[in-house]
């Protein structure tokens, strides 16, 4: 009990005494901005966000890989054609491969580079190899041989961004998440790729078949566990585009761990890795002698020389088909090459010849600031050489195309070359401008192509 001469003790804050008016308790006022949106910042920024985030962390390659192939699946379909491709060959190769024929049962004369059958009547065959038919058949079978080939060509492309993002991360070069989205970016967007992804002509996807497998091989070889599957894969990017299978000496060097020396090398592990990647190998180039053998009769592929007329076409006609005198015409559609110049808005028209490969990507000029001690550097150079010389010696530059699109069979080998360059987040101003050059330039002749400011 409280006696009079103590002091009655204070209430809490915010309660009234007994008599005394009751106290209004003043809470803060919201935000101004409450609402749906505050609360979904709160939201990405509270339980749900953080587990976002820490799931993303935690597999960076995963959510990488799933965010570059839906972004890029995304704005390939948005760029793409729609209007018919009208240059469908493996879309009728793959109804054909359905239907149990390796020939197609008729030739519409925009396909001007079927190959009759000898002695036999309305039964031709494709020239190219036949792996982007293969890739071809999921969807032809679902959909019919009239399916938009840009729109599998696109899909396909995305799948490549993704696993060059995975690509980037097996590289063991202290590339951060956003590097290898930027170097990604530029890879997928930034280069001759964007165009021909989107294009979806049996020329432009044989491309896009050839890139996707080779990323995949040096993936599988980089794992330095199945070297089989390696060279399977590698083998199956030559049965796409020949000039690729070159870059198995890469993917094999990849399986071995790029070694930069012959001492102390475990010869017998190097043994069996190359036996077991050419084992691997073998399966897909025993496979295209068997379809040489039952097209031509003979296991070398004659698929070129026997189109109609080929041999007289004005590129061809003095040296034919591949020859050392082609190398300075290749060296200057690769290297040289520039945009045309039209008198009227928006003036730089690019050109069905194509376009130099630092005109079309600034940031290969970065290819100068490589590790030119790595061993991988130095495998990789090597692989790009040995893929060029067939391309260099090839009569025809690649045309009709933006940029220079054979370029895309080493493609993958110099951005591995590249990616050094920005080991540990060495980008600076120029580097990021001329990334975003890269991109500006590409998009910009994809939209002029569009509206048809286009010309040779």
């Amino acid at each position: 009990m409280t006696t009079p001469s103590q002091p009655r003790p204070a209430p809490p804050s915010g309660l009234a005494t007994r008599g005394s008016p009751p106290r209004t308790v003043r809470r803060p006022a919201p935000p101004r901005d409450a609402g749906h949106g505050t609360r979904l910042r709160d939201e990405m920024g509270g339980t749900q966000g953080a587990a976002a985030v820490a799931k993303a962390r935690r597999s960076p390659d995963l959510w990488g890989f799933v965010a570059t192939f839906i972004a890029s699946g995304l704005v390939l379909l948005f760029t793409a054609s729609r209007n018919p491709q009208h240059l469908d060959y493996f879309n009728r190769l793959a109804d054909a491969f359905l239907h149990g024929r390796i020939w197609l049962g008729e030739a519409p004369s925009w396909l001007n580079e079927l190959i009759p059958v000898p002695g036999v009547p309305n039964e031709w065959y494709v020239a190219y190899p036949p792996m982007p038919a293969v890739l071809a058949m999921p969807f032809v079978a679902l959909f019919g041989p009239s399916f938009p080939a840009q729109v599998y060509s696109a899909l396909y492309g995305a799948l490549d961004a993704g696993l060059a993002f995975l690509l980037l991360g097996r590289l063991n070069l202290r590339l951060r998440v956003r590097d290898r989205l930027a170097l990604t970016g530029v890879f997928t967007f930034g280069t001759v790729f964007w165009f021909v992804a989107i294009g979806g002509s049996a020329w432009y996807f044989a491309h896009v078949a050839a890139v996707g497998f080779t990323l995949a091989a040096i993936l599988v070889a980089l794992s330095r566990r199945a070297a089989w599957v390696a060279g399977l894969l590698i083998g199956l990017a030559a049965l796409s585009r020949l000039p690729a299978g070159f870059a198995a000496v890469f993917v094999l060097a990849a399986a071995l761990g790029f070694p930069g020396t012959l001492r102390g090398l475990d010869w017998a592990r190097v043994a069996r890795t190359v036996v077991t990647f050419g084992v691997g190998l073998a399966i897909p180039a025993a496979a295209y002698i068997a379809y040489n053998e039952a097209r031509w009769g003979t296991v070398m592929d004659q698929g070129y020389v026997m189109i109609p007329g080929v041999l007289q076409d004005p590129i061809y006609a003095q040296h034919g088909i591949e020859s050392v005198w082609y190398i300075p015409r290749n060296l200057f559609a690769l290297l040289f090459r520039s945009w045309n110049y039209a008198d009227s808005a928006p003036w730089l028209q690019p050109s069905w010849w194509g376009l130099g490969i630092f005109l079309t990507t600034p940031l290969y000029l970065w290819l100068a600031k490589a590790d030119r001690k790595s061993p991988m550097v130095w495998w990789a150079a090597v692989a790009t050489a040995l893929v060029a010389v067939p391309i260099l010696i090839h009569g025809n530059v690649g045309i009709s195309q933006f940029g220079y699109r054979f370029s895309l069979d080493f493609q993958v080998l110099l951005f591995v070359i590249l990616a050094t360059a920005f080991a540990g987040g060495r980008w600076t101003w120029r580097s990021k401008a001329a990334a975003a050059l890269s991109v500006g330039f590409c998009a910009y002749a994809i939209w002029a192509i569009g509206i048809g400011f286009v010309a040779y």
